[in-house]
């Protein structure tokens, strides 16, 4: 009954800010983060919104009692049909350090009025994984891994622990992170710290896919500490601070790695979804395939998604891949979108890889269906010239001017000799011109070229962009439905195509 009443409450509360973001003022709480390591101090923001507001006295939260406290506010502007007003914003920023979980109470704030609730909020605590530190050292630096076997492709989560001592008041410290050279590396979550015990833990993880089988070692990390150092100056008898250098090293950490079974594309658990945008469509019209692939494992370097359809332009984007961590889980999403234009009925072919469970150690495949794509106004689509070269044929019109060929018949083989002569003289001079000057243009080349710094040239159109801006208005008409698909041809590798560069940077520069 007491956690129907909770959940009742909760409802409630998210509803009134529902409403009163809409109509009036609001009042929200929002934290740092809602899972704490154990020792570490909670950031709690109460942040209200209104024309005239009143925030609440805390002096504790829950049970604990707050341990640093500050105020702000900040205006901001909105505009409602037509009518600008200012909005007040104050926020209060709360500290307190919890040993348990707890929930964090509503608190009330007085906005334009009336009495308003802030959202309750769950933490937990959570047990940190950093080993035990050595009693009375400056500093400590320490490695783990999730799994210490492993096979080729399957994540791994390697968390580096530094922790600095309360007491050893340092300066400085330059951290160097191990080298991962037998694995694809990314940091993730950004850096975490919290104390522990007498020191404060500065927490990195990162997630580590091994490229090879073998047997590897994770070198030691390392950390250069400089600890604060009083020095008297004997000139001045004054004192000043100067840095005490020392190093901290890391243990190396050894992970075997297993070769994926043969026939496999892939290593973790995942499912697939595909789908296409039309199975009915016109003549030189796009269609959208979208594959996606989620689930427990890496997702970065897969890229075996191809298709080869002939009579099909077939265009693929550039897969997009996110990850993250659940707990000590790396999930994955790919995405990765194909576009097919044809002026005939056509089908896209179904497709299938293997996929490596090491949890279950079984293979399963995942399937992606073939589609029928039904093609219409094939023959009524008139062809679009791609080259802006071709020539117009121009019909030849004979006349006989029997005035002029009795002239020309009529010169005498003396005229005729000396034109000869002339011309002869005439060719000699140019190519003795042509020879000088080719001379003189080598020369110059070779003096000049060497002091210019060659940059590519400005104003060409990139394809891929013009893509994206072309691409929207392939309706708007045939040239440009013509020009997208000559587009995709050509970055699918289709070297016949020419691409009619004024053309492309008319259209480009219509539709920017």
């Amino acid at each position: 009954m007491k956690n129907i009443t909770s959940n009742i409450t909760k409802i409630a509360l998210l509803l009134q800010l529902s409403l009163v973001s809409i109509w009036g003022g609001s009042f929200v709480a929002k934290v740092n983060d809602s899972n704490v390591m154990t020792g570490n101090s909670v950031s709690l923001t109460l942040e209200a919104k209104g024309d005239d507001v009143t925030l609440p006295k805390v002096g504790m939260v829950g049970d604990y009692p707050v341990e640093s406290i500050s105020t702000s506010t900040r205006s901001s502007y909105k505009m409602i049909n037509g009518t600008t007003s200012r909005e007040n914003i104050k926020s209060l920023k709360i500290t307190f350090t919890p040993d348990k979980n707890m929930t964090i109470p509503p608190f009330e704030a007085k906005i334009d009025g009336e009495t308003l609730k802030s959202n309750p909020i769950d933490i937990k605590m959570v047990k940190s994984l950093a080993p035990t530190s050595k009693q009375g050292g400056i500093a400590t630096l320490d490695m783990r891994v999730s799994k210490e076997k492993v096979f080729v492709g399957q994540p791994i989560q390697l968390t580096v622990y530094f922790g600095e001592n309360s007491r050893a008041n340092l300066m400085k410290v330059e951290f160097q992170k191990p080298n991962f050279k037998d694995f694809l590396a990314k940091e993730i979550d950004g850096e975490k710290t919290y104390r522990k015990g007498d020191y404060l833990v500065h927490e990195l993880r990162y997630i580590l896919t091994p490229k090879y089988e073998g047997n590897f070692t994770i070198p030691s990390a390392s950390a250069r500490v400089a600890q604060r150092s009083r020095r008297r100056d004997d000139f001045f008898g004054t004192f000043f601070d100067t840095p005490k250098w020392s190093r901290v090293v890391s243990n190396s950490v050894a992970v075997e790695v297993k070769p994926i079974p043969d026939g496999n594309d892939l290593i973790g658990d995942f499912t697939i979804d595909t789908k296409v945008d039309k199975t009915d469509t016109k003549a030189n019209k796009p269609v959208n395939l979208t594959i996606t692939i989620k689930g427990e494992g890496n997702l970065e370097d897969f890229d075996t998604l191809k298709y080869e359809i002939d009579g099909v332009t077939v265009y693929g984007d550039d897969a997009k891949v996110q990850s993250h961590l659940v707990g000590d889980r790396l999930i994955s999403t790919y995405v990765k979108k194909f576009v097919f234009i044809a002026d005939k009925d056509f089908t896209i072919p179904a497709k299938s890889f293997k996929v490596f469970d090491f949890k279950s150690g079984k293979s399963k495949s995942l399937d992606i269906k073939s589609f029928d794509i039904k093609v219409t106004g094939g023959q009524d689509v008139a062809p679009t010239v791609v080259s802006s070269t071709a020539k117009t044929p121009t019909s030849k019109i004979e006349t006989t001017n029997k005035k002029s060929d009795e002239t020309a018949e009529s010169k005498s083989s003396t005229e005729q000799e000396i034109v000869k002569s002339k011309e002869s003289i005439s060719s000699i001079w140019i190519l003795i011109a042509s020879f000088v000057a080719g001379i003189i243009v080598t020369l110059g080349a070779i003096k000049i070229l060497p002091q210019i710094a060659w940059r590519p040239k400005r104003g060409s159109t990139n394809h891929k962009e013009a893509l994206k801006i072309l691409y929207p208005h392939t309706n708007d008409s045939i040239e440009v439905e013509q020009m997208v698909r000559d587009l995709y041809a050509k970055n699918g590798g289709d070297k016949s195509i020419v691409i009619d560069k004024e053309k492309l940077k008319e259209l480009v520069k219509r539709y920017s």
